[in-house]
């Protein structure tokens, strides 16, 4: 039984050579198929992948020189053994150009042509091999292009900025985080030196030393600075070692710690200034329950009792400080926890205005509502909608003097409802104002009249207007008064 070594097709007009062919081919182990002319043997090789072509040139219908042409149309790399009674050094010079592997002039013996095969063969092996590499290759190319551009998309979304230097010092690679971070576009930056491009010497120097150091191992240096914009910034500088343990480059993170550095401020301040206005308080309170519990007070009673008093007051400021802290804790949550419904604002401020009417009329003051025609519904927290009207009030109220005036304004305009609390207090300053929602911030003028507060009222305030898509704003003048004015959005008709 003979083993499959290749498959051949035989083209050739005369049935001598094609049987013989196939005989001597078929005897040494090889698949044989024949065709009669070009034409037959092109629609064989459409249908089939065959290892070795055997053509005659002087064919009928299609000759060997045209199912040349027509193999080469065809984008198939096939061995092609060309076989022909005409044999001159033109025809085997116009063949070669077509594609044909070999000539095999006729007559010729099966040593001959045996011999033809098995060096078609091998170049056939050849082929395949070199077609394999060079698949291999594309595949490569490719994976190596998509794993290219996988980690440039990993690089540029990336919330820290990367900046790849080169052993000349030249920049390779920026990503648009770091070319937000220096202010310097890519285009710009791409193939400079560190020394053109970086702008900060601490930063320059230690990429600089990190291409200069010959290093067994990674170690990253970590350095921070602040930029000439007055940003902070964190940076990582890692030199990149290849498998001769050399410097071939480095690679700069470079990480936007400005908000972190106000936050971590922010922290610090809060917890000196919760500290203070605690220890304060409760330092009196104490004093003055060891002053009544070791009996200096026991026979004045109007001094303990004024000291009680001073406790109480004392006390009182304690609860409102605790109780704005809540607040703002309560207005940081996520507003998808809290529950919004359709609100009916005037309702709302005058209940904010009816819980303060007390506390106005002990001190004379003129508290009144105009609301200006009939009010939209708005779409609100109700509880925390109270909490930004009665803030409001209750400042008006504390900052205003005795027989003065407090009026809260209730308007439409065409999409928004605005109220306007409005007194003839104090006060604020220009200066003041910029900073008045600030958390903590207390204006000058109502320190110096040792009027007490937390200075978290406001911030509260502005907190809440926005949680609710609206906004507040102040406007105020020194010993005349203030108007802080609160806008939010009406819910629109469907």
């Amino acid at each position: 039984m003979t083993i499959k070594k290749g498959e051949i097709l035989v083209i050739d007009d005369e049935e001598v050579i094609r049987s013989g062919c196939q005989q001597i081919l078929e005897m040494s182990g090889y698949s044989v198929a024949v065709a009669e002319n070009g034409r037959v043997g092109l629609d064989k090789i459409i249908q089939h992948d065959y290892d070795i072509i055997l053509t005659d040139i002087m064919m009928p219908e299609m000759d060997g020189m045209e199912l040349l042409d027509e193999i080469g149309r065809l984008g198939k790399e096939l061995v092609v053994i060309v076989i022909t009674g005409y044999a001159t050094l033109d025809n085997a010079i116009t063949a070669g150009r077509k594609g044909a592997y070999d000539y095999l002039p006729k007559p010729f013996n099966p040593d001959e042509l045996l011999a033809k095969i098995e060096r078609g063969l091998d170049y056939r092996a050849h082929l395949r091999e070199v077609q394999l590499l060079r698949q291999d290759r594309d595949r490569n190319m490719l994976e190596c292009s998509n794993e290219r551009a996988r980690t440039l998309t990993i690089i540029n979304s990336m919330s820290e900025g990367v900046l790849a230097i080169n052993r000349q010092g030249q920049i390779v690679l920026m990503n648009p985080m770091a070319s937000k971070i220096m202010r310097l576009s890519e285009e710009r930056a791409i193939g400079r030196t560190v020394d053109e491009i970086v702008r900060n010497p601490d930063l320059k120097k230690s990429i600089v030393a990190s291409l200069q150091e010959v290093q067994a191992e990674l170690s990253s240096t970590r350095l921070e600075f602040d930029t000439v914009y007055g940003r902070a910034i964190e940076a990582s500088i890692t030199p990149i070692i290849d498998e001769n343990k050399e410097c071939i480059g480095t690679v700069a993170v470079l990480i936007d710690v400005t908000e972190d550095k106000k936050i971590e401020k922010m922290k610090s301040d809060f917890v000196s200034y919760v500290a203070h206005e605690l220890k304060a308080p409760l330092g009196a309170i104490e004093g003055y329950l060891n002053l009544i519990l070791d009996g200096i007070t026991a026979d004045k009673p109007q001094t303990e009792h004024e000291m009680i008093e001073k406790a109480r007051d004392r006390a009182h400021g304690l609860i409102a400080l605790i109780n704005d802290l809540l607040d703002l804790s309560r207005t940081d949550r996520k507003k998808s926890l809290k529950e919004m419904h359709a609100i009916d604002v005037e309702k709302v401020v005058r209940e904010a205005v009816e819980f303060y009417r007390n506390r106005a009329e002990a001190r004379s003051q003129h508290l009144t509502v105009q609301v200006d025609g009939q009010m939209p519904l708005i779409r609100a927290n109700e509880e925390d909608l109270f909490r930004l009207y009665a803030n409001l009030i209750s400042n008006a109220i504390k900052y205003t003097p005795e027989n003065g005036d407090v009026r809260v304004e209730i308007k439409r305009t065409k999409s928004h409802v605005r109220v306007d609390v409005i007194d003839t207090g104090i006060g604020i300053s220009g200066e003041a104002q910029k900073h008045i929602f600030d958390e903590f911030y207390r204006a000058q003028n109502a320190v110096d009249k040792k009027i007490t507060g937390t200075g978290l009222g406001l911030s509260i305030a502005k907190k809440i207007a926005e949680d609710h898509h609206g906004y507040i704003d102040v406007t105020s003048e020194e010993g005349v008064g203030s108007t802080f004015r609160v806008t939010l959005p009406i819910i629109q008709d469907e």
